[in-house]
């Protein structure tokens, strides 16, 4: 068990002890005051052993542990004067917590000696309180000795005030994140003398201060667990530009009231109340109107990266509004502002909800991701890469448009790719099932009329038949001839036979048709089957238009492969005006349906000029 959970467990055991004392002998009311004392002081103890527990050599546990104790401890009674200087013990634990929070140890020697030399500047007040009291003969030198050690007292209190501020300046990211807890918690103290303030400018006395010194209870404790426990639980950068902005609103307020009661020459309770509700409410108008500009003003000059993203976000989104840019590109806008090289947005996928980065690879959610929302559901996260923060949800919030127009954009990408997919596997399949049927047309039924025609013949040479048999078996035959054409040209339908022997043989018969007209270049190596036969009829469509519908007198023919396309162009001398209905649609599908391409230029009068991409890398 280390030292620090040791010391939370004595002041477990400590604060009742205490307690008891305090209560010996006394009055109702005095009861009440060391019940309320305790409730109070539960709240440093019961931290004091959260940290403990999840960290627990780090030594803030037993600071937190200690001002539990002491706040029950110095509730001492009026009459008990040799204890009086034990006021100081209030301020004691806190000092020495923000002297070594968060790693548990002071920044250097010389802010460890700074805390030993406020341990030991408290107990010799202590002991001087007692011999002032106590001994009346040494009174005087006393009372000398303790006004001495009083602006000692004060200086070793700003010191330990200003000790996360120097630890700040030479921290690394995670440090400074725990440390803005620590200075969020720290916002008690001004507030306390803010109300020290008010309550003398409002009632003419300082009753208020003990509001302030619960706050400070609270506050404290609070901003030094959560440093150290849960530093990422809430957007802490916001949370401080917040109080920040309500201290500066009320130290304004403070000082426009101070200016009025020191010209009234009276506290604000002796002013007529119409008066004093009047300049109250002036004061709280000014102050809610003054809030937001005054919030971005802190929020700029204390954050700059955020206020920068923020600006940026707003171009973005001005560009991606006006079709400049895509809204994908919030990712690398985040980047640039936030100075993160390595920040990641991720959306949630509208079919399941997982996280989904905007190439496509699944993404998870961490400590460091801050949820992107948009009518109160996540669609996504942003999660930095080698910060130990997480993006501020200011930042969030305002790219939280752009996150769910790129997401919809990329499930309608996917969607598209998977459709095109799909369509080019049944597509291929079909190719497939064609070319097996042409073979067995070929093969089958094709052999098996020509092989009948023959045996037929056969049969009316042998001879001894009727003259009227003769020729019937002559008009069967005639009709096996017919039947074996009309099966050829159905086979050539489904597959051109001509690409047995490859795409340039198949285009070279087709300009063999018109000798002259057709001008063939292919410069092709071997693609597969269903891109040839794609090609071959979109030469073959082409050229049938050319000839048949523009009267084109000359016709050029261009068919080149890549390593992952075939680019066939066809281009004609006839009088134009070519649309994409007819053939020319049917064209337009079967190369599309291969993620191909397919272009028609046909002005009128000049000529057509047809184009179409088919990827082949497969």
């Amino acid at each position: 068990m280390s030292w620090p959970t040791r010391a939370v467990i004595a002041g477990w055991v400590l604060l009742p002890v205490f307690a008891v004392l305090n209560v010996l002998g006394g009055t109702a009311d005095r009861r009440m005051y060391v019940l309320l004392t305790c409730v109070l002081a539960l709240v440093p103890l019961a931290l004091a052993t959260l940290v403990a527990r999840r960290v627990p050599e780090n030594a803030c546990a037993a600071a937190l542990a200690a001002a539990g104790v002491t706040l029950v401890a110095t509730a001492i009674p009026d009459d008990l004067g040799p204890l009086a200087g034990t006021w100081m013990l209030l301020y004691l634990p806190f000092a020495v917590a923000l002297l070594i929070v968060p790693t548990g140890r002071a920044n250097s020697q010389g802010w460890a000696r700074v805390g030993w030399g406020l341990t030991i500047v408290v107990g010799l007040f202590i002991v001087i309180c007692a011999v002032e009291v106590l001994v009346p003969a040494a009174s005087e030198w006393a009372r000398t000795a303790g006004l001495v050690l009083l602006p000692l007292f004060l200086v070793a209190l700003i010191a330990s005030a200003v000790a996360p501020i120097a630890r700040y300046r030479r921290a690394g990211e995670d440090e400074r994140l725990r440390l803005r807890w620590v200075f969020l918690g720290g916002a008690s103290l001004p507030l306390t003398l803010m109300l020290c303030w008010a309550s003398y400018l409002v009632v003419g006395t300082t009753d208020l201060v003990g509001i302030g010194l619960v706050a400070m209870y609270l506050a404290i404790p609070a901003g030094i667990a959560v440093a150290l426990v849960r530093p990422t639980l809430a957007d802490v950068d916001r949370t401080g530009i917040a109080t920040v902005t309500a201290g500066a609103l009320s130290t304004a307020a403070l000082i426009v009231l101070s200016i009025s009661c020191l010209a009234v020459g009276s506290a604000l309770v002796a002013w007529s109340p119409p008066v004093a509700l009047g300049l109250t409410a002036a004061l709280a108008a000014a102050g809610a109107l003054s809030f937001r500009p005054l919030y971005r003003v802190f929020d700029h000059l204390v954050f700059p990266d955020r206020g920068r993203t923020l600006s940026a976000l707003a171009r973005l989104q001005s560009l991606v509004d006006a079709g400049q840019a895509e809204p994908a590109d919030v990712e690398q806008t985040l980047r640039e502002s936030l100075r993160d090289s390595g920040l990641e947005v991720a959306y949630a996928s509208l079919s399941d909800g997982a996280l989904v980065r905007f190439d496509g690879t699944p993404a998870t959610a961490t400590e460091l991701s801050t949820p992107v929302r948009l009518h109160g559901d996540v669609i996504g996260v942003l999660t930095s890469s080698d910060r130990s923060r997480r993006p501020p949800t200011a930042v969030a919030h305002a790219s939280a448009s752009l996150v769910d127009r790129a997401r919809l954009q990329a499930e309608l990408t996917a969607a598209r790719a998977d459709v095109a997919a799909s369509r080019e596997r049944l597509v291929r399949a079909s190719f497939e099932e064609q070319r097996r049927l042409e073979r067995d047309l070929h093969d089958g039924a094709q052999q098996r009329l020509v092989a009948l025609g023959m045996r037929l013949r056969v049969v009316q040479r042998a001879g001894g038949l009727p003259a009227g048999v003769s020729e019937d078996l002559d008009a069967a035959v005639a009709e096996l001839g017919t039947a074996v054409a009309e099966l050829r040209r159905l086979a050539h339908g489904v597959r051109p036979s001509a690409l047995d022997d490859g795409l340039s043989a198949a285009l070279s018969e087709i300009a063999a048709r018109m000798p002259g007209a057709i001008e063939l270049d292919v410069r092709s190596a071997d693609v597969p089957d269903d891109v040839a036969v794609t090609a071959y009829f979109v030469v073959s469509e082409a050229v049938t238009n050319a000839l048949k519908h523009a009267g084109a007198e000359r016709i050029r023919v261009v068919v080149e492969s890549t390593a992952d396309q075939l680019r066939v162009t066809v281009v004609d001398d006839g009088r134009g005006g070519a649309r994409r209905h007819g053939g020319l649609r049917h064209l337009n599908d079967r190369v599309d349906a291969l993620g191909g391409a397919l272009s028609i230029e046909s002005p009128v009068g000049v000529g057509t000029r047809i184009e179409a991409v088919l990827p082949c890398a497969s």
